[in-house]
């Protein structure tokens, strides 16, 4: 044989095999970006998370969404179909910007008609840039170029791990259950109480960022990410609620110097969010009772699932609605003085 035939024998080969292994992606499809998984239950975890959410937010049956970090994680989807109505999916992204969830909110309202939106609007999302996400994300699974998802078919950890993962699970059908495990963190092993302090701070601040340091990303984020959704879609109702941090979280703030400029966001946020008929502001950053009480925490800022479904439980009440700015500032007010009084006692006193 001679060297031309050899070398267009051996590139035929390799192309053939490249297109075999893409094709077996395809119609395995572990993080179904093109058809829900029906042969095999996918793995749904945080693992997995910015590759799945693409896929989740296509092609699984929802008119209703509950978007937001981590501390969204554990909202269980079944308990909002039952007391808010719809049916809910878990658009969740850990340590994720206002931009990470306008991706998703993006793939949602382009595949359905949205009934309601479920927002966990966390401070920390808002002061990022308009581009920046979390983490390093798949972006090529979140637009409508067929041709880029090249990265996903050769990609060594779908190849290596995912794929063997989804051919042992073969014949393993998806349940309706998968909607609340999908993404939680919550798990036996978690220890709740005086561990949650591990990452306070009660120390006096060095320096402090001014009160403004953060709202002009916060209304670029606003103008960019969140409200073109409620202005183009003013038949979906927005329920968008401030997370309940631990107190030590925002005593965390104040030794950080951010304090001010976080508080700052909330009354922003507020502003731009309250004029819409179709949203409704809730906030249970000052819920006394949870957010002072360590056996809820894991850490400062994270929360455990029966506080997820206490929210929903107050949002079909009504409970934490904010009727205006006024009662906001009231519970800001309140989060200040919980952060000081700390930080003056040096340490944890309720």
């Amino acid at each position: 044989m001679s060297k031309r035939a050899w070398a267009r024998g051996a590139l035929a080969s390799l192309l053939i095999a490249l297109g075999l292994i893409c094709a077996l992606v395809i119609f395995i499809d572990p993080f179904q970006v093109y058809r829900l998984a029906t042969r095999y239950r996918p793995t749904l975890d945080r693992r997995t998370q910015v590759y799945s959410n693409a896929g989740v937010a296509r092609h699984y049956n929802y008119d209703s969404a509950v978007v937001g970090t981590s501390v969204c994680e554990n909202f269980r989807p079944t308990l909002m179909d039952e007391r808010l109505g719809g049916r809910f999916i878990k658009l969740c992204t850990s340590a994720g910007t206002a931009y990470n969830h306008a991706l998703l909110l993006r793939l949602a309202f382009d595949t359905r008609p949205m009934r309601r939106v479920v927002y966990g609007l966390d401070v920390y999302s808002f002061i990022a840039g308009p581009e920046e996400t979390g983490s390093e994300m798949p972006l090529y699974l979140y637009d409508d170029n067929p041709f880029n998802d090249v990265s996903y078919w050769l990609n060594r950890s779908v190849l290596g791990s995912f794929l063997p993962d989804c051919l042992r699970a073969w014949g393993q059908a998806q349940d309706d259950g998968v909607r609340d495990s999908m993404f939680s963190w919550a798990g036996d092993g978690d220890v709740y109480g005086e561990a949650a302090l591990y990452n306070a701070r009660f120390t006096p601040p060095e320096r402090l960022q001014s009160e403004d340091a953060y709202l002009g990303a916060a209304a670029v984020n606003l103008q960019m990410h969140l409200l073109p959704f409620i202005e183009d879609h003013p038949e979906t109702a927005f329920t968008i609620f401030f997370p309940p941090y631990s107190a030590a979280e925002w005593s965390s703030m104040e030794s950080n110097g951010t304090l001010d400029a976080l508080l700052a966001l909330r009354g922003a946020c507020y502003d731009a969010l309250s004029g819409y008929e179709n949203v409704a502001v809730y906030d249970f950053a000052a819920r006394e009772d949870w957010v002072t009480d360590l056996s809820n925490y894991k850490d400062t800022l994270h929360y455990g699932p029966w506080i997820n479904d206490e929210i929903v439980r107050c949002i079909e009440r009504g409970d934490g609605l904010v009727k205006s700015r006024a009662q906001l500032d009231g519970a800001t007010e309140q989060l200040r003085a919980w952060a000081r009084a700390l930080i003056d006692a040096g340490g944890w006193i309720f």
